[in-house]
């Protein structure tokens, strides 16, 4: 049951790696094309969070 939870714990910290990847290319790129707006904020601190705390799920499935 070890190794399971090792092998879960880092395709979680693949996927958030992959998740923190589109963040920034999607910020970073639409950056200048008008990307104004609480909504766009709130998804973005929405993002940082899911990002977060789904890393330290992972850290967590690794360590226990």
């Amino acid at each position: 049951m070890r190794p399971l939870k090792i092998v879960c714990g880092i395709a979680v910290i693949i996927t958030t790696l992959h998740l923190s990847h589109g963040v920034h290319h999607f910020y970073s790129h639409n950056r200048h094309d008008g990307m104004h707006g609480l909504a766009l904020f709130a998804a973005m601190g929405a993002a940082i969070l899911m990002g977060l705390l789904s890393f330290v799920g992972g850290c967590l499935l690794i360590k226990g």
